[in-house]
């Protein structure tokens, strides 16, 4: 029996450049294609200040992430972490459930953005493009790990490559940048540390998706190698990229353009000419897509994880075995964005999944702090990185989260 379950089990056979493109995939989808402008609708010609401080919080998220990852290399990784910290079933379900909903909302939230960027060449019904992509991609999932991730990894490479691409189109002057570095990074007419704080929590959003690697560490060939490079290595290409892009943006586009389109890159270029505009359209349709197709197989790991546990029905912790994938949990998954992404606002969907996956990763740091605790004893773990950085990033997310609820109230 065992020796069955071993042979429709997940397959190993990821390497690290594959999981590196997964997560900057992942991230670039939304964060930079879709939310660059919604970001400044909150924070002004401020937004790469909101990208950077964003990007520092998820950056000691990202930690906690690498030290538990390839200690335990299992889908549904968050339910092992919060599991082995404070032994709490209840606990760890509800970090997992959380975790698939984060899943579910920033899938849909792309899907929207690539209906924005396909309406510059033809207008579809929503509700169709949404259902035909959706289809796709599932049985894309479906059909292999190796293949996903190889096609993720592709199309990363193009997304990276139409964000220079805009850079290079907008042509910015060195003059121009430094005359308006502090209204971008320091202070702005109009804008308060409130704002920033208010785009930071939108643009967090942008960085969902390192944690996404931690549900792939199952099929990672190595992942005591693999996954500590792949999920900081991921994070600091993304940051880097948003904050360029950002700068670009706010010095490129009128705020009021920028904040009310759902296509920024198509604008940013568009001003030296519309054929620029239709070639990173073309390239923010694929990309916006990569970002779907990695939270389907976020999401169906965490699924298939958390049936393996009997924290969800176990219909769930059954893998094809063929293409050794979790083809119910995938289905299942891709639904779910269907119907959110029909139904909800696209600054309501991300909203909501910082809220969710902010209180995650407070968990998550708590979690890599408990277990520091644990291992290096009372006295010497105050000033192990181990455990200060994960101690300082969940308070961090504990603040940030406090603050967003109070300023909503």
């Amino acid at each position: 029996m065992n020796n069955d379950k071993e042979i429709v089990g997940l397959k190993k056979q990821l390497g690290t450049v594959q999981i590196l493109l997964y997560g900057v995939g992942t991230m670039l989808g939304a964060g930079i294609y879709v939310l660059v402008g919604k970001v400044a609708i909150y924070s002004g010609t401020l937004a790469p200040l909101s990208f950077l401080l964003a990007g520092v919080l998820a950056g000691m998220t990202a930690y906690s992430y690498s030290l538990l990852a390839p200690r335990f290399p299992k889908s549904g990784g968050e339910i092992v972490y919060v599991t082995e910290a404070f032994n709490s079933k209840r606990l760890a379900s509800l970090v997992g459930w959380g975790v698939i909903f984060t899943g579910f909302i920033s899938a849909a939230a792309i899907l929207k953005g690539f209906v924005g960027y396909l309406d510059v060449f033809i207008e579809i019904p929503d509700a169709f493009v949404i259902i035909f992509s959706m289809i796709v991609l599932t049985i894309l999932a479906i059909w292999g790990i190796g293949e996903s991730l190889n096609v993720i990894g592709l199309i990363t490479l193009i997304e990276v490559g139409g964000l220079l691409f805009v850079i290079f189109v907008a042509g910015l002057d060195l003059e121009k940048l430094t005359s308006q570095f502090s209204e971008m990074f320091i202070e702005a007419p109009g804008y308060d540390v409130f704002a920033v704080f208010q785009g930071a929590f939108l643009a967090f959003y942008a960085f969902v998706g390192f944690e996404d690697l931690a549900n792939v560490a199952e099929e990672a060939k190595n992942p005591k190698k693999s996954m500590p490079v792949a999920i900081m290595g991921s994070l600091i290409i993304a940051l880097f990229l948003y904050i360029a892009v950002a700068v670009v943006a706010v010095i490129s586009l009128p705020l009021d353009i920028l904040s009310a389109t759902n296509a920024p890159m198509a604008e940013i270029v568009a001003i030296k000419g519309q054929h620029y505009a239709y070639a990173i359209s073309v390239i923010s349709l694929v990309a916006v897509l990569n970002g779907v197709l990695a939270q389907v197989i976020m999401g169906s790991r965490v699924l298939y994880g958390m049936a393996g546990q009997n924290s969800a029905p176990k219909l769930f912790y059954q893998v094809h075995k063929k293409y050794r994938t979790p083809v119910l949990a995938t289905i299942t998954i891709a639904i779910g964005i269907v119907v959110l992404a029909i139904f909800v606002p696209i600054v309501q969907l991300a909203n909501t999944t910082s809220y969710v996956i902010i209180s995650v990763f407070a968990l998550v740091n708590f979690s890599q702090t408990k277990l520091a605790f644990d291992e290096f004893g009372k006295w010497k773990c105050w000033w192990n990185p181990k455990f200060l950085i994960p101690l300082v990033g969940a308070l961090l997310c504990l603040i940030f989260l406090g603050y967003k609820i109070l300023a909503v109230v």
